[in-house]
């Protein structure tokens, strides 16, 4: 067993919603855990007013866009003042667990633990710094150039680590190919279906849906990462045809943005704001259709919502290619749909034409957890892994 584990993510267990990946591991990792993390919430792009007991947070510089200079500057500065706390500690840990992003950390974490023969896993959640190249459009010729220290330090960090955990297997995959030594594990998010059903019978949300209406939504950040436009535009096609809702469930940089085109395109929306995870939960449980889309040519293959949606048994019409798309395809929960001309509109307007046959795909969900998504399943190895042999 291990006797001493520390847990560092810029993304701590403040502020993140329930079904975050660092307090999935946290609660199954066994042993004396410390959490080291920034003082700023990602999500509401503040600094925390409280601290969480367990955790140590390290200041660090605020940003407005996730796309930004100073959020690298912030990034730079968690690993300078990582590094500084590292070499500050007495009693070194048995295990250093560090989920990438940041890439930055993870080195800071990696050089760390081979100078001091310590247990490095790392935990592959996003591929940076190419995640990045398909939010630029046509600048990203141009900036590739730039990131180039940015991708040494990730594979230098793949190429630390004593054990390789990844997101989705693809993840898993490039990673081990940098570091074909370590021995490399894919672990989803996976779903607390107990815990899931309390949040949702304790939540205090009152909802009143109309027999004959779809219910459609979106949950979680409007940021740069998605493709608004598409949805929204698709939406409209139902207008004067169905009756409909369209929830944003959630907020974010991109808010604006999206008020702007419901009005242009006269779509009955509905933007709730950030909500408690409970909530959120509470309003994917009454919509009928769930939209998984991210923007064209993203290297996100599994998200955080995609659960969400699986959790509340929505059918789901999904972008992401791989694995998603796959999941989606031989459990029978969703349609996929691709950028090409009208795919999204054509694809919804099937869904929702046929809506009495495709509503009953939303039970396969539960053979889904079941088998792949249940997270008594998808952690079991865990305590094993983070061991030394």
């Amino acid at each position: 067993m291990l006797k001493k584990v520390l847990f560092v993510s810029v993304f701590g267990l403040d502020g993140i919603e329930s079904n975050s990946r660092l307090k999935s591991v946290y609660d199954f990792v066994s042993g004396d855990k410390l959490v080291v993390t920034t003082d700023f919430n990602h999500r509401l792009k503040k600094h925390f007013k409280s601290k969480r007991d367990g955790c140590i947070h390290l200041h660090v510089l605020p940003y407005k866009s996730n796309v930004s200079f100073m959020r690298i500057l912030s990034h730079i500065m968690f690993a300078y003042k990582l590094w500084k706390y590292l070499n500050s500690i007495k009693e070194r840990p048995d295990c250093i667990y560090c989920a990438m992003p940041t890439s930055t950390a993870a080195y800071v974490c990696g050089r760390f633990c081979k100078n001091n023969k310590i247990h490095f896993v790392i935990d592959v959640i996003d591929l940076w710094p190419d995640s990045f190249l398909s939010l630029l459009g046509y600048k990203r010729n141009f900036i590739k150039w730039f990131l180039y220290p940015w991708r040494l330090l990730t594979t230098q960090a793949y190429k630390f680590a004593d054990v390789i955990i990844g997101e989705s297997k693809e993840y898993a995959a490039v990673a081990h190919s940098f570091n074909t030594v370590a021995p490399v594990y894919s672990f989803y998010i996976g779903i607390d279906m107990d815990k899931i059903t309390r949040q949702i019978s304790n939540s205090q949300l009152l909802l009143d849906k109309c027999e004959d209406e779809i219910w459609i939504a979106y949950a979680g950040s409007m940021g740069v990462s998605y493709d608004f436009m598409t949805l929204i535009e698709g939406v409209a096609y139902l207008n004067n045809k169905y009756k409909y809702k369209l929830f944003f469930i959630g907020d974010g940089t991109e808010r604006e943005n999206v008020e702007k085109l419901i009005r242009k395109h006269n779509v009955n929306a509905y933007i709730t704001g950030f909500v408690d995870y409970g909530d959120l939960l509470k309003y994917l449980s009454c919509c009928d259709i769930a939209v998984n889309i991210f923007r064209k040519n993203t290297r996100v293959v599994h998200s955080y919502k995609f659960n969400d949606y699986v959790a509340t048994k929505c059918f789901i019409l999904n972008s992401l290619i791989g694995e998603t798309a796959d999941i989606i395809s031989s459990y029978k929960i969703g349609l996929n749909f691709t950028f090409e001309r009208d795919s999204f509109v054509m694809t919804l307007l099937k869904v929702v034409d046929n809506w009495e046959y495709y509503k009953y795909w939303r039970e396969n969900n539960n053979r889904l957890i079941d088998e792949i998504l249940d997270k008594k399943i998808v952690y079991e190895q865990l305590n094993e892994i983070f061991c030394k042999e």
